[in-house]
């Protein structure tokens, strides 16, 4: 295959991606240079594309995209920006976010970021996208880019709440949750129960959970205090979990029957100090966690935690909208789930010295929302795990 050919193949699959939407197609000169090619070569592919329509010239001669090309004027082009570090999270989004695009022929550009100040966010924002999806980062949103982001249409936060700033914000963990972890501990027994968090408190969800919890041990008279040694941005939460712990109950500060961790990050670590400790989780100490991963079910023991809601129909409803490109997005600007799952795992149990689920004789059966039964054994760690469906949440409002 001659060389302008290849050279004009690869900007024509590269434009077809939306690889050009966020930054301007190359010179002729830098396009010779990229591919290896002469000038002549360069300039050669270039004609191929400007016959075709899909790129087109500025008045001082630059190139662009012809996004009125008929193969591309009727596409949905979607950013999903999220910060420039791993997160099991992020991944969950993006491919609920791709698999719903596919379904509607949608085109969807990753896009990383490092901080707020980053250039490539005036590229997105500036951009030719139809629908933008931000995962906001971990540090304070700067009050002039708050401005900005409820002046721009079509921009939906997840994993955050912008709503008083007229942003759509999808947040799946809402903070009055934790009350149900609270009310399945003090359904068997415990009446001294930790709280733990490790998560920098640039995240306001971490203080709105803190809130939650103390709130509901106040109506409930529960004992127990708040372990709030939160790492610094960008640090990983799990080691500093597990070295507060160990901390603690070398120590002996630490004497609650249960632990409720406001991430299931924290949960990891103290659930490792623990067992070091010789301590069995499920049977000595319960623990249990705000949000999972998605593998709690496998781990040993497994573990008792909120279930992270199916993403997909939430990026099936930010992309309709997108889709429609002129209208506004009717309904509430925060959107959380009604209800959500408990998964109860291995590693929540009766609290020591009772015999299981004070709301029922410890030789009664139980039965569970998908009609089978289920028999609690006292002090046992290595029961079923089972998976229950909340129907009736408590809420607190601070």
């Amino acid at each position: 295959m001659a060389k302008h050919v290849q050279t004009s193949d690869l900007l024509e699959r590269r434009i077809r991606r939306g690889d050009y939407l966020t930054q301007e197609l190359p010179t002729e000169a830098e396009l010779a240079e990229e591919m290896g090619v002469s000038r002549v070569t360069a300039r050669r592919a270039v004609g191929s594309l400007l016959r075709k329509g899909l790129v087109t010239r500025k008045p001082y001669g630059r190139l662009q995209v012809n996004q009125r090309h008929k193969d591309l004027s009727g596409r949905l082009n979607v950013a999903f920006v999220a910060p420039a570090f791993p997160s099991p999270d992020f991944v969950n989004w993006r491919y609920a976010v791709e698999h719903a695009a596919l379904k509607l022929g949608a085109l969807v550009r990753v896009i990383d970021f490092v901080h707020w100040d980053d250039p490539v966010l005036n590229q997105v924002l500036a951009g030719g996208f139809d629908g933008v999806f931000l995962i906001p980062c971990a540090e304070a949103i700067p009050p002039v880019l708050l401005e900005r982001f409820g002046r721009i249409d079509h921009l939906v936060v997840l994993d955050g709440d912008l709503s008083r700033w007229g942003v759509p914000s999808v947040e799946l963990f809402p903070a009055n949750f934790v009350a149900r972890l609270g009310t399945h501990l003090y359904e068997l027994g415990h009446r001294n129960i930790d709280c733990l968090n490790t998560q920098p408190h640039d995240d306001p969800q971490i203080g709105l959970r803190q809130e939650q919890w103390q709130l509901w041990q106040r109506l409930h008279k529960a004992e127990g205090r708040l372990i709030d040694e939160p790492v610094e941005s960008y640090s990983h939460p799990t080691p500093k979990a597990y070295s507060t712990m160990k901390r603690l109950l070398q120590t002996g500060e630490f004497s609650a029957t249960a632990l409720v961790c406001l991430t299931d990050a924290a949960a990891t670590g103290a659930i490792r100090a623990l067992h070091e400790h010789g301590l069995v989780v499920g049977r000595d100490v319960s623990v249990c966690a705000m949000e999972g991963a998605g593998l709690e079910r496998y781990r040993c023991p497994s573990l008792t935690v909120l279930e992270q809601p199916a993403r997909g129909p939430y990026a099936e409803l930010c992309l309709d909208w997108f889709a429609k490109r002129t209208e506004p997005w009717l309904g509430p600007k925060l959107i959380q789930p009604a209800e959500m799952s408990l998964f109860i795992g291995e590693s929540t149990g009766p609290a020591p010295g009772t015999t299981g689920d004070l709301t029922t004789k410890d030789t009664k059966d139980t039965k569970t929302t998908d009609g089978s039964r289920s028999r609690w054994r006292p002090n046992c760690a290595a029961r079923s795990a089972k998976e229950i469906r909340i129907t009736e949440m408590e809420t607190v409002e601070v």
